[in-house]
């Protein structure tokens, strides 16, 4: 077993492993001179180390410098990727042979190339001069794996996923959270309203449940969504990102602060996506169409879906009794006045909408920068026309006053009001995005990197309760939001020097969104809003990782660290529709946290890893509140309610939680694990503060929600299992998560009565979610497969109070925002593909295979399916999405997707409203990179 340097333990090695001081996960980098064969270059025979050739390699990061040796020599270098991530190099120019070229480039940093029996150069510290007195033993050489971020879920103890910037690209999608479709226990939340990404995993979900980092900052909002409550928001666009690490369950890292679900970290594209190696300049364009879109969004007003009163509808009017049948008891209006406009769905291959972006990076001497831009275009999409569409029955019929006309009472049967092959109104988003980045290589092996993201957005939200049969589905005024990230992102790690590897980290976030909720429809509706709020964060962190040997007691590390950040929320003024201030929360959050973790080898097949986290919060709500209370008359012949107005006083908490884990190898590749998790997620700014969908209330008092995970598991991780070229990575892991003191919205208990609001936030119980998930691939080289499958044993709600007959289920409670955070009993996905033409071509299918939601009892007696935060019960559903990706040369590669090939009509897992997902689509993609 190797031992990682700022990180966790590698895995994998087992007895080949050797202990280096400072060693990091080794990554066999001469895959740069295979890819050159890939695209036709002829490839070159390997020179004799002492044998002289001309170099002209710039300066630039040490990491991309060895990479243009390799690709001008032919040699192959097993690389330490870690040992050489925030090194730069002054490049190498003049005639050397390949061991001299190779010391000229690593001395300064003091590493060198040691050669390999079989023609592979190693790369290892410099040893430190003994004395003559001293014996020093001869170097031992190791081939290290290749590992990559993909692999790091199969060497460690607890689960993980990582998205790269290939599959992101594969698998853009309709709306921005398909990208994590086909992640084992992960789900988005709405994914068809806002461009937003609310992550659940594993049940988590929502109010800093599982943070979504951007280059380690926050931006996470809360958004009113009428009767179903709220929904957690984080904005960026995927042609931007350069990788997605998910980690699952409580972390012990300096940005997991309250991540009892889990965290999702984004890192943005740096030099590394666009600069080839031996460049110094680079560019990245890339252009997309779609189909399956109107292209534009449909005009404010427009109706989508079947409206059905509860009233009788009249037909067969008799001669001079037609005005009866006019007006709002005409059966066609079942249909809205446009009848049957929307369902003029184009071609699957007629591209309406598109996307582009550009990205540019140039490597200086001492600094790299990344400029980006990305823009998105998209109407309203069609819903499939295969599946639970809704059918309109008219039969129920019967004679009108004097038999002039025909009552009929029409019902609707289906997933949702929306036709097979209807555009779904309030659907449209568009975008745009800004990136600035850079990094600087600064002395004594420091880095600096500062970034700036601009998102903006204009976007249909199609309300839940326009779904509920309250009146016609209307496109509406798009909402807007404006997201800015601010970063900066400090690295010292001095060679040589295992006490420090210090990391510092800034952020601020600034989002101003807009919600214009129902605009356009029935002005005079009390809850038609144009809510307009501005959410600021600030917060930073400082961590340090030691790395020692105890000689014969065997090897470690120390992690600590401290975490702050501060939040405010304000409503402000959208002047350009007629909002106003006052409605929307205000308030501000303060939370701060330390942890002290340590990891322990005794031998190299056994790795100990324990932790502990204090955490302590404040919150001010700054809107005054009403307390009332029904005051009897003295002679006792009634009485009056008297209302007191006071101000909130603010909320504290604090705690401490720990971790540990043991992970042991008894073979190389193979890993069995336990480990024990627990993490406190103190109130949120949401929960702190009054305003729309739920207030506080005066004298209660929120405890924090306190996560216990356990899990136990086994990975394997092996190279050349049948054949030399092939790998196969499987893990399985039993997971048990209880959150106690589950935060969420709930009714009134009987004592509690209804002068102080309908709902209030409170601590529920718990909420538990346990079960199985398997995950995986296999790698022959022409062929692949890749797959993943969660299933749940024990959903469980628990809520004393509330008019609850039962304290526990598996779907809910009644105004609850857990109602539709409840993932399927089982969810899966599985991808076959090829590689041809020399990997130019690659060819495959996905196929996305969803359970349906925990059904509500037929005669639910708790409320649960009342109107508000009414679960949406989803059917079961199997997409599957056919992509295909052809690398023309090294600059231009083309990538063709028909996702839901087969049109099937469904509702999304985890969505707020009855929004069908979008049919068919054809995807045309084309990146130039130069």
């Amino acid at each position: 077993m190797r031992l990682t340097k700022g990180g966790r333990a590698g895995r994998g090695a087992g007895a080949r492993g050797v202990r280096w001081r400072g060693a990091a996960r080794c990554m066999a980098v001469a895959l740069a001179v295979a890819a050159g064969a890939a695209v036709g270059q002829e490839a070159k025979t390997p020179e004799p180390a002492a044998q002289s050739r001309r170099y002209e390699i710039p300066a630039g990061s040490l990491r991309g410098v060895l990479e243009a040796f390799m690709a001008q020599s032919g040699v192959l270098l097993s690389i330490d990727s870690r040992a050489i991530e925030s090194r730069h190099s002054d490049g190498l120019t003049g005639s050397y042979g390949v061991a001299e070229g190779l010391d000229r480039i690593l001395a300064p940093h003091q590493l060198r190339a040691a050669p390999h029996a079989s023609g592979i150069y190693t790369l290892e510290p410099v040893p430190p001069r003994v004395s003559a007195s001293i014996q020093q033993l001869s170097t031992v050489h190791v081939e290290a794996d290749a590992i990559k971020p993909e692999d790091e879920a199969y060497r460690t103890a607890g689960s993980s996923s990582y998205i790269s910037r290939e599959n992101i690209e594969r698998f853009r999608g309709t709306s921005v959270g398909d990208i994590f479709q086909g992640t084992p226990g992960v789900l988005v939340g709405e994914n068809r309203n806002s461009g937003g990404l609310d992550v659940n995993i594993r049940g988590m979900q929502g109010q800093g449940r599982v943070p979504v980092l951007v280059d380690g900052a926050r931006q996470e909002t809360t958004v009113y969504r009428g009767y179903a409550g709220v929904a957690s928001r984080s904005y960026i666009d995927p042609d931007l990102i350069g990788g997605i690490q998910i980690e699952k369950g409580p972390s012990m890292s300096a940005q997991g602060t309250g991540a009892v679900g889990g965290v999702v970290s984004m890192r943005t594209l740096n030099a590394d996506d666009i600069v080839k190696p031996g460049n110094t300049f680079g560019m990245r364009m890339r252009g997309s169409l779609m189909g399956n879109n109107s292209g534009s969004p449909a005009e404010p007003g427009t109706i989508s879906g079947y409206f059905v009163r509860n009233d009788a509808y009249r037909t067969n009017c008799v001669a001079g009794s037609e005005s009866n049948c006019a007006g709002t008891n005409d059966l066609r209006t079942i249909l809205g006045p446009q009848g049957n406009g929307t369902l003029n769905r184009p071609d699957t291959y007629d591209p309406r909408s598109w996307a582009g972006s550009l990205a540019l990076a140039s490597r200086l001497e001492s600094m790299d920068l990344v400029a980006a831009y990305a823009t998105r275009r998209q109407g309203n999409y069609y819903a499939g026309r295969h599946g639970p569409a809704p059918v309109l029955d008219l039969s129920n019929t019967a004679p009108g006053t004097f038999n002039r006309w025909t009552n009929v009472y029409p019902s609707v049967d289906g997933a949702s009001r929306f036709r097979g092959g209807e555009m779904i109104v309030n659907s449209n988003y568009q975008s745009e995005s800004f990136l600035l980045k850079s990094k600087l290589y600064l002395p004594n092996d420091q880095e600096l990197e500062l970034s700036w993201l601009r998102y903006h957005s204009l976007y249909g939200e199609l309300m839940p309760s326009q779904l509920l049969g309250f009146d016609y589905a209307r496109q509406t005024e798009s909402s807007e939001v404006t997201a800015n990230t601010y970063a900066s992102r400090y690295r010292w790690n001095p060679a040589g020097n295992d006490a420090i590897d210090l990391r510092a980290n800034l952020w601020f976030t600034n989002t101003h969104s807009i919600n214009r909720n129902y605009s356009g429809w029935l002005e005079s509706n009390p809850w038609a809003s144009n809510g307009a709020e501005r959410y600021r964060r600030r917060g930073g962190d400082l961590s340090n990782t030691m790395v020692f040997d105890a000689k014969s007691w065997g090897t470690g590390e120390i992690r600590y660290g401290l975490a702050a950040q501060s939040e405010t929320v304000a409503s402000t003024v959208d002047e350009a529709s007629g909002g106003a201030a006052g409605t929307g929360r205000d308030g501000t959050r303060d939370e701060y946290s330390a942890f002290l973790a340590f990891m322990y080898q005794p031998v190299p097949s056994v790795t100990l890893d324990a932790g502990l986290r204090h955490t302590r919060y404040s919150a001010q709500d700054y809107h005054s509140a009403s307390v009332c209370e029904f005051v009897p008359n003295d002679d006792g012949t009634g009485g009056a309610t008297e209302c007191e107005t006071v101000q909130p006083g603010k909320s504290r908490h604090s705690g401490s939680a720990p971790i540990a884990s043991l992970t042991w190898e008894p073979l190389p590749g193979v890993q069995l694990y336990g480990r024990y998790a627990e993490a406190l997620r103190m109130p949120s700014m949401f929960e702190s503060t009054s305003g729309v969908s739920v207030s506080t209330v005066v004298g209660s008092y929120l405890k924090p929600e306190h996560a216990r995970n356990r899990e136990v598991g086994v990975n394997f991780l092996k190279d050349g299992l049948l054949k030399s070229s092939d790998k196969l990575r499987v893990k399985l892991a039993y997971f048990n998560n209880q959150t106690s003191n589950y935060l969420t919205r709930t009714i009134n208990n009987v004592s509690e009565g209804s002068a102080n609001g309908f709902w209030r936030v409170r601590n529920i119980d718990s909420a538990r979610f346990n079960g199985f998930e398997l995950s995986g691939g296999y790698d022959m080289g022409m062929f692949y497969t890749d797959f993943g499958i969660t299933k749940y044993t024990k959903i469980e709600i628990c809520h004393e109070g509330s008019y609850r007959r039962q304290p526990c289920t598996d779907y809910g409670l009644a105004a609850s925002y857990v109602n539709n955070m409840i993932p399927p009993n089982w969810h899966g996905t599985l991808t076959l593909g090829m590689r041809l033409l020399d990997r130019k071509l690659t060819l495959g299918v996905r196929g996305t295979f969803m359970g349906a939601r925990n059904r509500v009892p037929e005669f639910d007696d708790q409320g649960v399916n009342s109107a508000f935060a009414r679960p949406v019960e989803w059917h079961a559903y199997r997409i599957f999405d056919l992509f295909a990706s052809y690398r023309i040369n090294d600059t231009v590669s083309v990538d063709f997707n028909l996702d839901n090939a087969t049109d099937r009509y469904y509702l999304d897992a985890l969505g707020l409203g009855a929004v069908p997902a979008p049919g068919r689509t054809a995807r045309l993609s084309v990146t130039l990179q130069f």
